[in-house]
C-alpha cells in the first residue's frame, strides 16, 4: 500500500488529508457564511463554525504542512504547461489560505475579548489582548482567504472537470487511489 506520495503522484496520506480537508473547509465555509444569516441563530452558529475548525484544527494543519513539505508530484505525460502550473499554484495558494484562516481565526475571538468555545466541552483562554483595531485586520484577513479558497476551489473543481471529461488524461484518478511504485 503505497502512503508515500511519487513523483507523478500521491499517496494514501495525501488522498485521506485531500478528502477529508474538502469536507472539512466546505463545511466550515457554509456554516461560517450562514454566521450573520439569522440575527437569532448568529451566536450558536459561530459557535458551531468554531468547534468544527478547533476540532479540525490539527488535521487542517497537517493538510497544509503536509503539502508545503513533500511539495507537489509532478505531471503526467502530457499535462505540462500553463494549466498545470496554474492548478499547482492553486493548491499551493489554497494551502496559504488555510493556513491564515488557522491562525485569523482564533485571534479574531480573542481580539474581541472572548474565549474561544469549544462544542461545550471547554474554552481556550486568548494570550493576546482585546482591541477592536486587531481585530479588524484579522477578520479582513479571515474575510478574504475565505474568498480566494471559494474562487480556488471553483477554479480547481473546473480543472478537475476538464481533465475528467475533456482530457481524460488520468488526473481525477490520482485523487482516487494512489500512485504505483515507480
Amino acid at each position: 500500500m503505497r502512503t508515500r506520495d511519487t513523483r507523478t503522484g500521491y499517496g494514501w496520506i495525501s488522498i485521506a488529508l485531500h478528502w477529508t480537508t474538502a469536507i472539512v473547509v466546505l463545511t466550515l465555509w457554509f456554516v461560517g457564511s450562514s454566521i450573520h444569516a439569522d440575527i437569532a441563530t448568529q451566536e450558536a452558529t459561530l459557535r458551531l463554525h468554531t468547534s468544527i475548525a478547533i476540532t479540525a484544527y490539527v488535521l487542517l494543519w497537517a493538510r497544509v504542512i503536509w503539502r508545503l513539505k513533500i511539495g507537489h508530484p509532478g505531471p503526467l505525460p502530457g499535462q505540462a504547461g500553463i494549466f498545470y502550473q496554474l492548478g499547482k499554484y492553486t493548491h499551493y495558494g489554497m494551502c496559504i489560505a488555510i493556513g491564515a484562516m488557522l491562525i485569523s481565526g482564533p485571534l479574531m475571538v480573542w481580539a474581541r475579548g472572548e474565549v474561544i468555545h469549544v462544542w461545550d466541552w471547554f474554552a481556550i483562554p486568548g494570550p493576546v489582548p482585546a482591541g477592536m483595531d486587531f481585530f479588524d485586520i484579522v477578520h479582513e484577513v479571515h474575510v478574504w482567504c475565505s474568498r480566494f479558497i471559494i474562487v480556488a476551489t471553483a477554479l480547481h473543481i473546473g480543472g478537475v472537470y476538464k481533465h475528467a471529461a475533456f482530457n481524460q488524461d488520468g488526473t481525477f484518478g490520482k485523487m482516487l487511489a494512489p500512485a504505483r511504485e515507480e
